[in-house]
């Protein structure tokens, strides 16, 4: 009994990763798409950032910040009004880009849920689009 309860979690751990790969990748590939990118493709491939700061030891930097948790508007694109509801923020995975004179520069992503049980799939529906050329 007990070696065909282990059978079965390691069956359920192998076949649960192997559905966030392709995720994965595509996420991967987006983030490697927009660095260097023109600001103007966020608009296009993700939809309007949940906030826009300036931080303070970083001269002439935008943070753009999105979040899972956003709203989506008819057309798939993520909208900064009305603001997510905060429970659902705080297990939503997070997109910090920062850009400079008008170009992506880095990309840092926050899984808040953690990375098990499908969770990756909020990260490529928030910049999944921007895979594509």
């Amino acid at each position: 009994m007990r070696i065909q309860l282990s059978l079965l979690f390691v069956a359920v751990a192998l076949l649960s990763g192997g559905c966030g790969a392709p995720h994965l990748r595509q996420v991967h590939e987006a983030e490697q798409r927009l660095l260097g990118a023109e600001v103007e493709r966020l608009t296009h491939c993700i939809g309007e950032p949940l906030s826009v700061t300036r931080p303070a030891t970083e001269p002439g930097v935008t943070l753009r910040h999105y979040s899972s948790a956003q709203r989506r508007g008819a057309d798939g694109l993520l909208r900064a009004t009305p603001a997510p509801d905060p429970e659902d923020d705080a297990r939503a995975c997070v997109f910090d880009i920062r850009v400079r004179d008008g170009r992506v520069v880095a990309i840092a992503s926050d899984n808040r849920a953690g990375w098990g049980f499908g969770s990756i799939k909020r990260c490529s529906a928030v910049i999944g689009r921007c895979a594509g050329g």
